[in-house]
This record gives structure tokens, C-alpha cells and sequence, in this order.
């Protein structure tokens, strides 16, 4: 069960918190750093016991930054980091361990991990390093546009990348490969059905990532997908 340490929701703006999700399942842990990232005051921070409990806030809400430890139970941080690293490649992870190097041989890193901090962790340098990797920005921000027309025009482009998509009723994700959508991610829903939700959002925050590392799991053509999804609103209005 995730443990809010905040009542605030996550955000992205300038004048509003941005969320830290710490998964460690060791309580004493979890109270110490409870108490000492209340001075990362430009923070939101859920706090959870393992991977699986991660995953399940990914799908509800924007993450700004991770930092996760090594063994837990029922999913361990290195699931936790390649999921991470395949579906969220917008989100920077940290890795906190006891383990010495030589155990786990910076295959943190090669996860696709940002930095890892031994334990016991000392909270000033904790800080630093969520704040480092907290303020670099997405490779690109898309403002004035609308989402179908995006996705046609990275279609021209052949693009491939990850785009975020934030909307008050959720948080969206789709997947291009040289321009094709190959995978949706939304809520609870993937592949075709959250495409779909997707798609007939009506306004949204857009941020994309250079990169797409999922498998496919639509093959419709975008042309087919954009007309589908436009007759469906229309017949919802109607």
C-alpha cells in the first residue's frame, strides 16, 4: 500500500511540486527518510514497499523522480528499474543498496539506473542527486497542438519516441517506432482500448522522449487508428 508522506498532487509547473515514488521496504528506512526529505520541500514523496506497488502509482500519476532499493519482495528494483527503463524512459531512477559493488557489479546501471547510493544513505547527498537529476527536462515539450495531429506529423517524420501525455482525468502513454504507434499505456488499459482513450482526450500536456523500447502490441496503421478514434467521439457527442 503506498505511503503519502504529502496531500499534494503531483505537478509539473514552476509554482507547483513535482513527486518523488521511494520504494523501500525496510520501515526504519522508510521513517528515516520520511522525515529527512520534508527539507526536499519542492517535493511531493510516495513512499512504497516494492515494485509492484510502484508500478501501480505510475499508472495513476505523473513521477518526476524514483529511487528504489534493491531487494524487496514480490518485485525487486532491478525488475522495477528495466520496466522503468522500457515504459517510463522520461523518469530518472536512483538506486539505494547496501550491496557492495562487487555483489552487484553496477547492474543497476547497465538497467538503466541513473546513480546508486550506498546505504545508509547520507540524506544531504540523497537530496542533491534527486534535485540534479529532478531538473533535467524532457526532450521536448509540445504546446498549441493537437494530439492526432502530433501523431501524424511524427508519422511523416518517422519518428521514433515516448510521448507523455497528462490530462486531468489520467496519464497517457504512447509508444512510436519510425513513426507508427506501437503501444498505449493508460490507467489500467494497454494496447488498442487505451490508444483509444488516448486519442479522444481533448486537451493535454504533451512531453516526448527520443527513444521507444516497448514490444509492439498494435498493428493497426495511425491513419486507420485516427479515424477510428474520431468516428467513436463523434458517435459518443451524438
Amino acid at each position: 500500500m503506498a505511503d503519502s508522506t504529502e496531500t499534494h498532487q503531483s505537478a509539473n509547473t514552476p509554482n507547483e511540486l513535482k513527486t518523488l515514488l521511494l520504494a523501500e521496504d525496510d520501515q526504519a528506512t522508510q521513517s528515516l527518510l520520511r522525515a529527512g526529505l520534508r527539507n526536499l520541500s519542492e517535493y511531493h514523496v510516495i513512499i512504497v514497499n516494492n515494485g509492484i506497488e510502484a508500478l501501480e502509482v505510475l499508472k495513476k500519476q505523473a513521477v518526476n523522480v524514483i529511487v528504489t532499493d534493491l531487494h524487496m519482495p514480490e518485485m525487486d528494483g532491478f525488475k522495477l528499474i528495466s520496466i522503468v527503463y522500457e515504459r517510463y524512459p522520461h523518469i530518472p531512477v536512483l538506486v539505494m543498496t547496501g550491496l557492495p559493488e562487487t555483489s552487484h557489479q553496477n547492474a543497476p546501471l547497465s538497467l538503466g539506473a541513473q546513480g546508486i547510493i550506498p546505504k545508509p544513505v547520507k540524506l544531504s547527498v540523497l537530496i542533491e542527486q534527486i534535485r540534479d537529476i529532478g531538473n533535467r527536462k524532457p526532450d521536448g515539450v509540445i504546446k498549441g497542438i493537437p494530439l492526432n495531429s502530433l501523431l501524424q506529423l511524427m508519422s511523416w517524420e518517422r519518428k521514433s519516441c515516448t510521448l507523455t501525455v497528462r490530462t486531468e482525468s489520467g496519464l497517457g502513454m504512447l509508444y512510436l517506432q519510425d513513426g507508427a504507434l506501437i503501444h498505449a499505456m493508460f490507467k489500467e488499459l494497454e494496447g488498442l482500448d487505451a490508444a483509444y482513450k488516448i486519442l479522444a482526450l481533448t486537451t493535454a500536456q504533451i512531453e516526448f522522449t527520443d527513444v521507444c523500447r516497448v514490444n509492439k502490441t498494435i498493428s493497426t496503421p495511425l491513419t486507420e487508428l485516427l479515424l477510428n478514434a474520431a468516428m467513436h467521439n463523434d458517435l459518443e457527442k451524438a
